[in-house]
């Protein structure tokens, strides 16, 4: 089996590990605890600059890969050398290198967006003849959204703490620390689970260590020569991506100007399909549908990776109904991508009709853009954008083409037909029906209801691709589309009773939603069992505290308060222009949009599950929370209480950079009231708060009651006007209020 381009996928993920390792020693080259025999010669890997060897953080990863050679898939001892010399050697002059360190080479340049052969490139402060030769290793990562359009010159930045992720206040970014570093400790616990993988090919392994990446090194600054705001994680997550896409490129003898394509994407139509409910059973629905279109898009993603024969790492983000593919621009994968959007448009189509659409589309991305040496990554987010809005206005052109009389001759009868209970759907002609209690509903419908169900107490979620695992037919599991990929619900016993039947079935994943209990810890491989690809994924709503479920009466049953139902629907202001010209021309990488983007996923699809769990969980659920959204379902005191905090967290998330701010609208409903014109009165609430402003503040509001007040300058006073209010009616005999107000 050819598996070049799995090598140089894992050599790429890690060519710069050394970093992490280099950090957790307490020694020069020459004193180090932990580098042996060959790889304390400079000169293998390391270039020389001013007379100096220089980067010899690249000896480290040498010795990283040497240490556990035991965890690669089965090779020669060339083969492993080879691999480490591919993945280390990424610093030295092309005429050392072979075409795989080459390619690695220019990734690793196009990542960061630096020269590599220029001064600046060669300059290495992690030194050790400089008198400071250690303080890289006391250097703690600048947050991404405290760059954004910030003053270049402030001294004051806020910093990640240097730890595992985890979905915690603590994991903040501050602007001060209390000890240093302590990356030994990190390192440790790092290599402690890189041993547990179990891995029958470099793509098995890859996938996993991706994973293990992002929660070990999200944290950890790539480089601290300049400025220390690009994780290490991102940095070689994107070096992966355009590696794999530089190889084959170059394989192709592609003749574009532009070897790389960003692929767009993004659903529409989600809104009016997660509420499009009449019935007094909306609440067992809507987490179900909300967690059904997330299914969706994941399942899109990972078809399109299939068959544009693409990993992981090329997720530049996925989430809120949006994803962003980097890809190879070369004749095989615009023709895949062309057959695949047209099956992926009919399969929507045939499943959904005209409700849920997705465009998708793609612009190219050439070198001197990633190098910013002439135009800029956010003229490319802009086109996209603009292709993927135009692809929105023409949605179904395509099955009108293949199919006029089916996209405009009507198929419902109306009247007296029978309907889904919880959509008031139509049934069509042989179309099946399935009883669930006293429902009558589509079988996607009872599908989304017990997906709704499941979501608080399952553990993993299994992903099979082709043909699905008999032995599980009994558990919860859908196949989205029919696009080859079942998603199985478990626990983890039955993980575990089945697991040595999964030897001859191919790759699958394993995932674990936000970690377990928020500490972003996922599966722990099984021995024996290498077809494996284990990982973490976040997911806002991820109901774990194991409350029953609540319906909205339950919600609302205030006994002697205002018995309403809120709706809230929130998100980020201006998020399209900051994307486009937040970050400064000079500061325009790849790993660093990359980064940006990944802050919002970790924030509103991550943490924001720890927040509401904090918040009286059986007053409120959320029904998605992703991307840049949040739309939550409560109480009306509860909702109130929950936009205040999802509020002030952000705004320490995003380092009190007045840049980035929240508008919320609250819809307060009767709890019978249709959950559909809840949601349509919500988001009337919000665009109230959108077009609100204050003095020369805009936006940054809340509105409820039609009344839009500015988080900062209007907010603060009515609220201590009512508490003030409050305090003088309790006062008064006549009148009974509780403690709370």
């Amino acid at each position: 089996m050819d598996n070049v381009r799995e090598k140089l996928y894992l050599a790429a993920l890690l060519h710069d590990i050394g970093k992490f390792y280099q950090r957790a020693d307490h020694g020069s080259v020459s004193k180090s605890m932990f580098l042996k025999g060959e790889y304390k010669s400079e000169s293998s890997f390391c270039p020389m600059y001013n007379g100096r060897y220089t980067h010899k953080h690249v000896l480290w990863t040498a010795q990283f890969m040497d240490e556990h050679k035991s965890i690669f898939p089965q090779q020669d001892v060339k083969e492993l050398d080879d691999l480490i010399h591919i993945a280390a050697g990424h610093h030295l002059l092309a005429n050392r290198l072979s075409d795989l360190g080459k390619i690695i080479k220019e990734a690793d340049s196009l990542s960061s967006g630096m020269d590599r052969a220029s001064g600046d490139g060669l300059k290495d402060v992690q030194d050790e003849t400089d008198t400071s030769w250690d303080a890289f290793k006391k250097k703690r990562m600048v947050s991404i959204l405290d760059t954004i359009n910030a003053d270049v010159t402030k001294t004051d930045w806020y910093h990640y703490p240097i730890d595992k992720m985890k979905l915690s206040k603590d994991y903040f970014p501050k602007k001060s620390f209390d000890s240093a570093p302590d990356y030994m400790r990190l390192w440790e616990e790092f290599t402690t689970e890189f041993t547990l993988i179990r891995a029958s090919s470099y793509r098995a392994l890859s996938e996993t260590l991706l994973s293990l990446l992002l929660k070990y090194t999200s944290c950890i600054p790539s480089s601290t020569i300049d400025f220390a705001d690009v994780s290490l994680y991102d940095h070689l997550k994107t070096t992966a991506a355009l590696a794999v896409s530089l190889y084959d490129y170059n394989k192709a003898g592609s003749q574009e100007e532009s070897p790389f394509l960003l692929i767009g994407a993004d659903f529409s139509g989600i809104q009016s399909y997660i509420y499009q409910i009449v019935s007094k059973y909306a609440g067992k629905n809507l987490k179900g549908r909300s967690f059904y279109l997330r299914l969706l898009s994941d399942t899109v993603v990972r078809y399109l990776l299939k068959e544009l024969d693409l990993f992981q790492a090329n997720i530049m983000y996925n989430s809120g109904g949006s994803f962003y593919l980097l890809a190879p621009n070369t004749e095989f994968v615009k023709e895949k991508l062309k057959q695949a959007v047209l099956n992926i448009e009919q399969k929507l189509f045939e499943t959904h009709g005209t409700t849920l659409f997705v465009a998708i589309d793609s612009v190219e991305v050439s070198k001197e853009i990633l190098m910013r040496k002439s135009g800029s990554l956010g003229d490319v987010w802009v086109e996209l954008f603009d292709r993927r809005d135009k692809k929105k206005a023409t949605k179904f052109a395509a099955q009108a083409i293949a199919s006029y009389d089916q996209l405009f001759t009507p198929s419902h009868k109306g009247g007296n037909a029978q309907r889904d209970t919880i959509t008031g759907e139509e049934f069509l002609d042989g179309e099946k029906m399935v009883r669930k209690e006293d429902l009558l509903l589509k079988p996607i419908n009872a599908k989304q209801i017990e997906l709704g169900a499941k979501l608080r107490d399952f553990d993993i979620m299994v992903v099979k691709e082709g043909t699905p695992l008999d032995f599980w037919d009994n558990k919860l599991h859908i196949t989205p589309l029919d696009l080859d990929f079942t998603y199985y619900f478990l626990k983890e016993q039955d993980w575990v009773d089945k697991s040595k039947f999964l030897k001859d079935k191919g790759l699958l994943s394993v995932v674990t939603m936000n970690g377990k209990g928020g500490d972003c810890s996922f599966m722990k491989p099984v021995d024996d069992i290498n077809n494996i690809v284990y990982g973490l994924e976040f997911y806002g709503g991820n109901e774990t505290d194991g409350t029953k479920f609540s319906t909205f009466e339950e919600m609302c049953d205030n006994s002697d308060k205002f018995s309403r139902l809120g709706v809230l629907r929130m998100d980020v202001d201006n998020l399209g222009s900051i994307f486009q010209c937040g970050l400064l021309p000079e500061k325009a990488s790849l790993s660093r949009y990359v980064a940006l983007s990944r802050s919002f996923d970790f924030f509103f699809s991550g943490y924001l599950n720890t927040l509401w769990q904090e918040t009286d969980p059986k007053k409120s659920f959320i029904i998605y929370s992703g991307g840049d959204d949040v739309f939550i379902v409560g109480s009306w005191d509860v909702t109130i209480l929950l936009a205040e905090k999802i509020n002030e967290d952000f705004k320490k998330f995003a380092c009190d950079n007045p840049i980035f701010s929240l508008s919320a609208g609250i819809a307060f409903i009767s709890p019978k009231f249709p959950i559909m014109k809840g949601a349509d009165e919500s988001d009337r609430e919000e665009k109230n708060a959108k077009k609100h402003t204050c003095a020369e503040w805009e936006k940054n509001s809340i509105s409820f009651m039609q009344t839009p007040l500015n988080w900062d300058k209007e907010y603060g006073v009515v609220a201590q006007l009512k508490t003030e209010m409050v305090d003088l009616l309790k006062k008064v005999p006549m009148f009974k209020i509780g403690s709370d107000g």
